[in-house]
C-alpha cells in the first residue's frame, strides 16, 4: 500500500543552543523557515561549559521564548555540556570523551543522584522561562544505564539516542528506529566523512516514513555541507515529508 504524505515526518533538531552560539541558531531557525519548516527542536543548553546561565542573557532568552510561540519546539540539552565534575575517564570511556566527542559527554556516566539534580535545575531554569520541558536530549546522545528510567520518574515525554526516539510515558508510541543525520566539524577529514556517511544514510532513509536531520551551530558555515542540508531539506519535502517536533512526533 502506498503511504500518505501525511504519515511522513522530517524532524530538524538545533542542537547545542545557548547564549554564544544565539547567532548561529537564529540563522538556522530562518534558513528552516525559508523552506517553510516553522517547526523543529531547539536544544538548549542552560549553562554551557559552565559559561554561566543562560538567565544573564535576556537578549537571547527571549529570543528563544519567540521560537516556542512559533512553533519550534524547546528541549533541555543536558546542563553544562562538557566533563567538568564528572567521573574519571577508564578504558571504557575514553573513546566516547576524547574521539567521539571533545570531552563533551555529560550524562555519560554521572551518578544516579548527580544526574537528577542536574535534570531538576535545568527543568526549573525551563519553567522558570516559560519554556516547555518535556523533552531531553543527552550531549552526544550519549547516557549512562538507567538514565532513560529516571527520565520518566520525572515526568519527561521522551529522549533520543542517535538511532532512535525513545517516548517515556504510557501510552506513548514505542521506541522507533531511526539514525540522525548529523555532522561533525572539528576536521576537515570529519566534515569530509560525514558528507559521505550522510549521503548513504540519506539514501536508504528517504524510503522510510521518518528523516531526522540534527544540526550543530556551525554546520551552515562550511559550503558543502551546506549545500548537503539544501538538498536533503529539498528532496524530503518534496517526497512529501512534513516537519513537526520530536514532542509532537512521539505525542500523536
Amino acid at each position: 500500500m502506498t503511504e500518505s504524505p501525511a504519515s511522513k515526518s522530517l524532524i530538524v533538531s538545533l542542537h547545542d543552543a545557548h547564549p554564544g552560539s544565539h547567532a548561529q541558531i537564529a540563522e538556522q531557525v530562518a534558513f528552516l523557515e525559508a523552506y517553510g519548516i516553522m517547526r523543529s527542536s531547539i536544544l538548549v543548553v542552560p549553562e554551557f561549559h559552565h559559561r554561566g546561565s543562560l538567565l544573564q542573557d535576556k537578549t537571547f532568552c527571549e529570543t528563544v521564548s519567540g521560537w516556542q510561540v512559533r512553533g519550534h519546539e524547546i528541549v533541555l540539552h543536558g546542563y553544562f555540556h562538557d566533563r567538568r565534575e564528572s567521573p574519571p575517564e577508564n578504558l571504557s570511556t575514553v573513546f566516547w570523551t576524547r574521539l567521539y566527542t571533545n570531552r563533551e559527554a555529560e550524562f555519560l556516566d554521572l551518578p544516579h543522584e548527580t544526574a537528577r539534580r542536574r535534570l531538576e535545575r535545568g527543568r526549573a531554569l525551563f519553567e522558570s522561562l516559560g519554556w516547555r520541558a518535556t523533552g531531553f536530549v543527552a550531549p552526544a546522545w550519549l547516557m549512562a544505564g538507567g538514565l532513560a528510567n529516571l527520565l520518566a520518574e520525572m515526568g519527561f515525554s521522551y529522549t533520543t539516542g542517535v538511532g532512535e526516539i525513545i517516548p517515556l510515558r504510557p501510552g506513548l508510541n514505542q521506541v522507533k528506529r531511526s539514525q540522525s543525520l548529523c555532522y561533525s566539524t572539528r576536521a576537515a577529514w570529519r566534515r569530509f566523512a560525514s558528507g559521505v556517511w550522510n549521503k548513504y544514510l540519506y539514501d536508504r532513509l528517504r524510503g522510510t516514513d521518518l528523516v531526522r536531520l540534527s544540526l550543530h551551530p556551525r554546520d551552515l558555515e562550511f559550503p558543502l555541507m551546506r549545500r548537503q542540508i539544501d538538498q536533503i531539506l529539498r528532496a524530503s519535502l518534496k517526497r512529501g515529508f512534513q516537519p513537526t517536533t520530536y514532542g509532537d512526533y512521539v505525542a500523536r
